[in-house]
């Protein structure tokens, strides 16, 4: 008899596709593509209840995590970092839930439309309209600027949303941790699938639609390369980032130089010399921490080296 498999994850942290490949290996082939035009895995059909995904962030599945259910195999996807928070952030904005194309490029167009297409509770425009006075009922598409803000302050206060603390619940589990990292590696995923089910199989093809898809990675690595030039000072233009990431560069800025504000207009900036120049010839007299850094003093201090 097949084992039963638990898969329990944060949203956006590629907890379909991994019970997609747990199906594969115990059908011991491929099984159709289970993705999206936006690369999600929620295509995929449930071939095998032996193999059961949990995305913890929706209360009902986060209660099963205290099911003890015998001779069941727990994992969990699980990640640590600020730089895996934004990964996780753009993921499940852009792919979560009923999601079938570009939830970000929706968001940027549309927020009402995409808070409804994305089934379940979304409360961006709740937020905008309690805490950044803008209406999106009676005024329309809020500007990039409002929407950057949002993302601005949801990545200040990473430590309150619900992703980061229940992947903390999660690594703090006895079950076995898959590091959402070692899934986008087909290297350490094939190695450690051929383990757990005690065979081989090649899914390299999947696995580079899977890449070739996700948006998100992308994006991912796209910011990294920019936040390297600028600790560099290396010229390099700034383009094709959506609000998510300019949002994350900004809060990078912010924490490493701390009392320079990097709140800015619709406009990003548009190469990382203007970046460099803008914290080398910003004003002395304005510069003032943060009101955040102030009250959350416990996780943000100015940078000493």
């Amino acid at each position: 008899m097949d084992k039963l498999h638990n898969i329990f994850y944060t949203a956006g942290c590629h907890g379909n596709f991994l019970k997609y490949l747990f199906d594969c290996y115990n059908q011991r082939k491929l099984l159709p593509n289970p993705f999206d035009e936006n690369g999600n895995s929620h295509l995929r059909q449930n071939h095998l209840d032996i193999n059961r995904n949990f995305d913890v962030c929706h209360d009902k599945e986060y209660q099963r995590l205290t099911d003890n259910i015998p001779k069941a195999e727990n994992y969990v996807i699980v990640w640590q970092g600020l730089d895996w928070f934004f990964y996780a952030m753009t993921a499940s904005v852009d792919r979560g839930a009923h999601l079938k194309q570009s939830g970000i490029g929706l968001l940027e167009s549309n927020l009402v439309q995409y808070e409804k297409q994305y089934g379940v509770p979304v409360y961006i425009s709740k937020f905008l309209k309690q805490h950044l006075d803008f209406n999106c009922h009676t005024q329309g598409q809020p500007p990039k600027s409002v929407l950057r803000n949002y993302f601005l302050l949801t990545f200040y206060k990473h430590f309150e949303h619900i992703l980061w603390t229940r992947n903390n619940e999660l690594r703090r589990t006895p079950y076995t941790q898959i590091p959402v990292s070692g899934i986008l590696n087909y290297e350490y995923l094939s190695n450690t699938l051929n383990k757990i089910f005690s065979f081989e199989l090649n899914f390299k093809e999947v696995h580079d639609i899977f890449l070739n898809k996700n948006v998100p990675l992308q994006q991912f690595r796209s910011v990294k390369k920019i936040l390297q030039k600028i600790n560099k000072n290396i010229d390099s233009k700034i383009e094709d980032l959506n609000v998510i990431s300019e949002a994350f560069i900004l809060f990078c800025l912010d924490v490493d130089n701390f009392d320079i504000p990097f709140s800015i207009g619709n406009d990003f900036f548009k190469n990382t010399k203007d970046i460099n120049e803008y914290i080398a010839y910003y004003p002395n007299y304005l510069k003032r921490p943060n009101n955040l850094f102030y009250k959350h003093y416990e996780r943000y201090s100015r940078n000493t080296k």
